[in-house]
């Protein structure tokens, strides 16, 4: 497979996605922010740079991508395309404006518990709506999860479904270990097959990790932990930070089981227990235990008859003493003493939270603010630094207060096109479902109404469904069939159909003039001003009357029957010899007309 390398600023994918910015590089990818020329749209290019490694197989790679493509999901990243470009398979995805989690909790270490349980809960249901695609991600870790706006309370979006596992050609059977040792569930360091469950414990070392600031098992040798996994029992997050209820430290250590059954079956029932939780701080002793002190000698020995000397030394010594203190107590202001916890700011109004900084000697800074479910409108949110955290004596407090619940409008859709009421609802991420029916009052392709209806609040990702209008009703042919000409033309006006070809044809049962068929048919679906195709009868087919003058009156009889006509004799003698005939030879007359026949 022939493969460009080196970072693809500038070009042109598939004559459409110009990349303009490398966003990330890994080993297995390199991530562009580029713009769709087609659609005007920004979006993100991920080029898959690992594909020429053994094993890649492009035609699971595609595959997979579509699978992913069909996900629609507000916490997830919408795959919309993937192609080749210079031998380098890639995927078209949603740009997602804002960092990853990984970069929140570098600047941060750890979260409030109330923002990791509502955090975590919006990754899983994320999950669910894969595994119930019958998908599984295999790498949950801080660096997929994307935050929106830079994490200040906005979606949380999963990325990465299922490409790692495509990119490297794993069967369903089971494969190579590709997830992130400090995250992998043990059934895949084993070499078992990835199941929902596995995504489970991943999501549930996450949520350690954010409820306390450190995975539970790390260290430099990959290989190694993902060993611990696979034989150590993951400890209580409670161990690290003790304010985490113990109903939630349970919950992480259930989802956490080394055995695939003891866990949640999948993110869905993960999610149920998560919300059934108390997510409430325990309260706790601010600060860290002192450490032991120990005896220090202060005690000095004076030896009889060398006062003088004694004396210079002891003053020696205090100065040495002295001196070392002032380092000691710069060192002391430098490293420790300068630095103070940061006050609790939550739960408190910009007008409190400005006042009681002031009073502890703190400046405050405030952030454009955030949405949030559970937070009152104009209350404090989060706070950085957090509770508890070092900072300077006098330092800045960065505060975000609550824009209270997002909720959007939903727009007046009626009338407007199909794609176009879409892309309005997706502009809050709604789980649209779209469902088609009959009306007489807008055409088809257009939108009849929506549920919720126009001008109702909801949420960013609510389910909204949209009727969309099939045309008007079909309507029904009506029966036709020995109606003349004039009177099938009216009732199929009455029905609000138009009269199409109108043909004729013989018939031996329908009168002339009067309808043999129709098509459609009686009873067909058609739309209203169809046109309905008439066959008219014109009467019985007519037949050449033959010469029988002269035949035997029973083989006149028989010819004359077969011919379809009707036969009646008259006979003056007794020879059977036909002498006349009551229709002259040669003349046309209708089928089954009656001839007499006269014999001697």
């Amino acid at each position: 497979m022939t493969t460009t390398t080196g970072d693809l600023t500038g070009a042109l994918v598939d004559g459409r996605y110009r990349l303009q910015r490398l966003i990330a590089n890994g080993g297995m990818a390199s991530v562009y922010e580029a713009h769709d020329d087609r659609l005007d749209r920004t979006v993100a290019v991920k080029m898959i740079t690992a594909s020429d490694v053994a094993g890649f197989d492009l035609e699971a790679f595609t595959d997979e991508a579509r699978i992913i493509a069909r996900l629609s999901h507000p916490n997830i990243v919408a795959v919309f395309d993937q192609g080749v470009h210079g031998g380098l398979p890639y995927v078209v995805m949603e740009y997602v404006p804002g960092t990853t989690l990984r970069d929140l909790l570098n600047r941060r270490r750890r979260l409030r518990i109330e923002e990791a349980v509502e955090l975590c809960g919006q990754i899983l249901d994320g999950l669910q709506a894969a595994h119930d695609a019958g998908l599984v991600h295999r790498d949950i870790k801080p660096e997929n999860i994307l935050l929106k706006n830079g994490g200040r309370g906005d979606r949380v979006k999963v990325v990465d479904f299922g490409l790692a596992e495509a990119v490297h050609g794993e069967d369903r059977r089971g494969g190579p270990l590709l997830a992130t040792a400090a995250y992998v569930a043990p059934e895949l360091v084993a070499g078992r097959p990835a199941s929902p469950a596995s995504d489970v414990y991943s999501t549930a070392i996450l949520l350690y990790e954010l409820l306390t600031g450190e995975v539970p098992f790390d260290g430099p040798d990959p290989a190694q932990v993902a060993q611990r996994h696979l034989g150590e029992d993951v400890p209580s997050p409670r161990r690290i930070a003790q304010d985490v209820p113990e109903g939630l430290a349970q919950l992480v250590m259930l989802a956490a089981s080394r055995e695939p059954d003891a866990r949640p079956v999948d993110a869905g029932a993960f999610a149920r227990r998560l919300q059934a939780v108390d997510a409430r701080p325990v309260a706790t002793a601010a600060g860290q235990p002192p450490r032991p002190t120990r005896a220090v000698q202060t005690t000095m020995v004076v030896p009889q008859g060398r006062t003088g000397r004694s004396w210079k030394a002891l003053v020696t010594l205090i100065v040495i003493v002295a001196t070392l203190a002032a380092v000691a107590l710069a060192g002391w202001w430098i490293g420790v003493g300068r630095y103070t916890s940061a006050p609790s700011l939550l739960d408190q109004d910009a007008s409190s939270v400005t006042a009681y900084a002031e009073e502890r000697g703190f400046e405050v800074e405030f952030t454009d603010g955030a949405y949030s479910e559970s937070v009152p409108k104009d209350q404090v949110l989060s706070q950085d630094p957090g509770v508890g955290e070092r900072i300077r004596s006098g330092g800045t407090i960065t505060v975000t207060l609550s824009l209270g619940p997002e909720r959007y409008e939903v727009p007046e859709l009626a009338g407007m096109d199909e794609d176009e009421a879409l892309a309005q609802l997706d502009a809050f991420g709604a789980e649209v479902n779209v469902e088609r029916d009959y009306s007489t009052e807008h055409d088809k392709g257009e939108v009849v109404s929506t549920s919720p209806p126009a001008g109702e609040k909801v949420k960013a990702g609510a389910a909204i469904t949209v009727l969309v209008s099939e045309g008007p009703p079909p309507l029904t042919v009506p029966d036709l069939v020995g109606l003349d000409e004039d009177a099938a033309e009216e009732r199929l006006e009455t029905e609000g159909l138009d009269v199409g070809d109108v043909s004729e044809r013989y018939s031996d049962t329908i009168p002339e003039g009067a309808v043999i068929e129709h098509t459609p048919a009686a009873g067909g679906a058609v739309a209203p001003d169809d046109e309905v195709d008439l066959v008219i009868s014109g009467g019985p087919e007519p037949i050449e009357v033959p010469d029988v003058v002269g035949m035997n009156v029973d083989d006149a009889r028989e010819l004359l029957e077969d011919l379809g006509f009707t036969v009646k004799t008259g006979q003056i003698w007794f020879t059977g010899t036909v002498f006349d005939q009551s229709e002259d030879p040669g003349e046309e007359i209708p089928k089954g007309s009656e001839i007499w026949l006269w014999a001697r």
